[in-house]
């Protein structure tokens, strides 16, 4: 694979790893109350599912044709493609694959990525472990439900907003997300993480296809209970979901009301950053709103 292919190909996996996506009643809620001349909407969004999904979503169109400002985590229509993905995809110069997987084990992770990628860790010796087992979990899921469409709802609400004049704003930028995603915790641990996950792929499997049937039921207080994991190696430890969920949520939050209070917003994020005694939908509570799931 000439290396512009694979800017281009990790690019493609990169925007559909920070994707989003879509479905039913407790994943779509409005927020009003404390003021606000205009309800704002906050949808649930969930990567590894087809976009067409949307469809399903009581109200959803609705909510978004409302609103004239379109927040995501990230603006994916503002990435300096080239450059982010360099920052993304690094490796410390002075870090190998082999230092941090050795013998049977960088054998047999290197086996499973080939099995399913169809590049081993040579061939992606530029990427950090974390990046690495992104690419694999998509293309494992998406070989397993049988996808094909790599479009994500962020994407698309995104295009359609740009399409129709109505402004976009990431809460956070494309470095800032990937330094959460990719760069939480040592790579000695992250290499530990890719191993394991590759090593008993029936497991990590089996969690995406939970995940994913936890939110086409819109139990988002569920799904935020199975992504923290049961202490397992290769789950997030405590400090690390802090990071990647928590920590973000308290982040967003000093955005969010000046968003909403200025305009009508449709907010679209990760699931699991609604649900939970940390998660928006309760924050939003305590600062006075009042947030209610969309039925129709």
């Amino acid at each position: 694979m000439h290396h512009l292919d694979m800017r281009k190909n990790i690019l493609t996996i990169l925007l559909f790893v920070l994707g989003l996506s879509s479905t039913q009643a407790q994943l779509l809620w409005k927020i009003s109350g404390k003021g606000l001349k205009h309800p704002s909407y906050l949808f649930g969004t969930y990567h590894l599912i087809p976009i067409q999904f949307l469809d399903s979503v009581p109200g959803l169109y609705k909510a978004f044709n409302e609103c004239d400002v379109v927040i995501g985590e990230i603006a994916t229509n503002n990435i300096d493609a080239t450059s982010k993905i360099e920052f993304a995809a690094s490796m410390p110069n002075h870090t190998k694959m082999t230092d941090l997987l050795k013998g049977d084990r960088y054998q047999s992770t290197d086996n499973e990525l080939k099995s399913v990628l169809k590049l081993g860790l040579k061939d992606l010796s530029m990427m950090n472990p974390s990046l690495i087992l992104s690419l694999y979990k998509i293309e494992l899921y998406k070989k397993a439900a049988g996808l094909t469409d790599d479009t994500q709802s962020d994407s698309y609400f995104q295009l359609v907003a740009s399409e129709k004049d109505k402004k976009v704003i990431g809460l956070e930028s494309i470095s800032q997300q990937i330094k959460i995603l990719y760069g939480n915790g040592s790579l000695e641990r992250q290499a530990d993480i890719l191993f394991e996950a590759t090593k008993h792929k029936d497991i990590t499997l089996n969690n995406m296809i939970k995940s994913n049937k936890l939110y086409k039921s819109g139990k988002i207080n569920d799904l935020v209970e199975l992504s923290k994991g049961t202490g397992g190696l290769n789950d997030l430890t405590e400090d690390e979901y802090r990071k990647l969920i928590d920590d973000r949520n308290t982040e967003w939050m000093t955005k969010l009301p000046k968003y909403i209070t200025q305009s009508n917003c449709f907010i679209a994020v990760e699931a699991t950053h609604l649900g939970g005694t940390n998660g928006l939908i309760k924050q939003l509570e305590k600062a006075g709103y009042k947030v209610k799931s969309v039925e129709q």
